[in-house]
């Protein structure tokens, strides 16, 4: 590790610069960001709707983590301080820029996941027609998620260890002028951040399905060896 460390300190001195500065909240905020995913494969594989208590409270956990995926994108308050960090030379679009772009690249790939395992479950249980409005509810959610994450610095796990204290930062900030503003920002940031992902994982896997039935095509129409 030390090595590539320090064969990337004499290519990249500004990505070394970065990942020492940044690993750890970087690094944090990533995993926040992935556990909805693995809460939506433990909780949405069913064919039922489960009527379990624990399936319920999973649920619950799902929802207050959710906002933790696209949350990532308020990240870039940081980049200016990393900008101004560089001052080793070489180019930030090259070595500080990608980071961030793999940040939240990580982050609304974690959040189409998460939110397209709970649509396909919605369609199993025979709840499809839902689909689109659960999708504007999970957008609005997370813009809400992401306006107290950010503006009242409130964790997804507040909510549950600490109700009390978490209820009233949340109707402190939700109460303040500049709230519905930056909520409705957030959201069309959400959304838009969300439809390309999707557009670009459907495109991606579209074209790797194809190649693989060309190839498949390929192999099953040579002639077998005599």
């Amino acid at each position: 590790m030390m090595e590539i460390m320090g064969v990337l300190e004499q290519v990249a001195p500004n990505l070394v610069d970065v990942l020492r500065r940044d690993m750890w909240w970087m690094g944090w905020n990533t995993l926040l960001a992935w556990i909805p995913v693995a809460l939506a494969w433990a909780l949405f594989r069913g064919r039922q709707l489960s009527r379990s208590p624990f399936w319920w409270g999973g649920l619950v956990l799902f929802v207050l983590f959710l906002p933790n995926a696209p949350y990532v994108v308020t990240d870039l308050v940081h980049l200016r301080t990393d900008i101004v960090a560089a001052d080793k030379g070489g180019p930030v679009v090259t070595a500080i820029l990608p980071v961030y772009a793999l940040l939240i690249g990580s982050g609304f790939l974690a959040y189409y996941l998460a939110l397209g395992a709970a649509l396909r479950h919605l369609a199993r249980v025979g709840l499809g027609a839902w689909q689109g409005r659960v999708t504007i509810a999970a957008h609005a959610l997370c813009s809400v998620g992401i306006f107290l994450g950010r503006w009242a610095r409130l964790n997804s796990w507040e909510p549950v260890v600490d109700p009390h204290a978490a209820a009233e930062r949340i109707v402190v900030q939700l109460t303040w002028t500049w709230a519905p503003v930056l909520i409705l920002g957030t959201f069309a940031v959400t959304w838009l951040c969300h439809f390309m992902t999707r557009a670009i994982a459907e495109a991606s896997f579209d074209a790797t399905v194809r190649s693989v039935r060309r190839l498949h095509a390929t192999v099953t129409s040579r002639p077998a060896p005599r």
